[in-house]
């Protein structure tokens, strides 16, 4: 079997033997005519940052993390949309642009009820619990859209990690004294079998629907059911199963395996 040309454009990979890392630059044209060779001739791009991934994706090359990925990086109305669509569970939630449709924001909710920055929003910021009318103003004059979503009450989150759409990794995440986000782990990142069958279901079922090869899926436990809250693509993560001691380390392994 001839060996695979794999390249890198970010530096994530870049103690991975098998892979050649070119590292980011501003403009395709600042890579040398072999660089560039090299990209048309790779079996798989990795890491091609948002500035190349769709140019490479429309020259046709195998891309990691996949183009959905980059398309629904910090984009919680594509999301929104695509739950919808999937019907999967997830938080009533509605978006309102500008004065005149922000003012119908209660009579369509109740306080509490959650307010989120629409775009560019990750790992728990600007995320707000709006309690009442002076903490929705104070929300309505700093996003537009107002992205608001109905408050369900839970006391944990699990977060699945999907890498290639079939390793499945996952850990469980609870408020902080006087906070209602769910952002302290409580243990480990622990393998398939450890995880409840709801859960993992739905992230295997996201993930293979929007073409997602690395994304990590919130999900709210009420008690009864599990809630999709969002995705992540940039997630880091710490304290893997086995000797892996991270998320890139596990890449690292699928593409030793040929896996990836």
């Amino acid at each position: 079997m001839a060996k695979r040309l794999l390249v890198a454009i970010g530096e994530q990979l870049r103690h991975c033997p098998g892979v050649i890392t070119l590292g980011a630059r501003s403009q395709l044209s600042d890579y040398t005519a072999e660089e560039r060779r090299l990209l048309l001739a790779a079996d798989r791009i990795f890491y091609p940052t948002v500035r190349f991934v769709e140019i490479l994706a429309a020259a046709g090359k195998e891309i990691f993390p996949s183009v959905s990925c980059y398309r629904f990086l910090g984009d919680k109305l594509k999301e929104t949309a695509l739950f919808r669509l999937l019907k999967v569970p997830h938080p009533r939630t509605r978006v309102y642009y500008g004065d005149k449709q922000k003012a119908r924001i209660t009579a369509d909710f109740s306080f509490p009820f959650v307010g989120k920055r629409a775009f560019r929003s990750s790992r728990g910021r600007y995320v707000f619990l709006i309690r009442d009318p002076g903490e929705l103003s104070w929300y309505n004059t700093q996003f537009n859209p107002a992205y608001v979503q109905e408050y369900i009450p839970g006391d944990k989150v699990v977060r699945v990690i999907v890498l290639n759409y079939r390793m499945v990794w996952g850990s469980w995440w609870a408020p902080a004294p006087g906070d209602f986000r769910c952002t302290v782990p409580l243990g480990p990142i622990v393998p398939e079998e450890a995880l409840p069958a709801e859960p993992l279901s739905l992230a295997k079922e996201i993930a293979g629907s929007g073409k997602f090869s690395d994304v990590a899926v919130d999900m709210l436990f009420d008690g009864k059911r599990f809630w999709v809250l969002g995705l992540n693509f940039r997630y880091g993560a710490k304290g893997w199963p086995g000797h892996m001691q991270s998320r890139l380390q596990a890449i690292e392994a699928m593409i030793e395996r040929g896996e990836l």
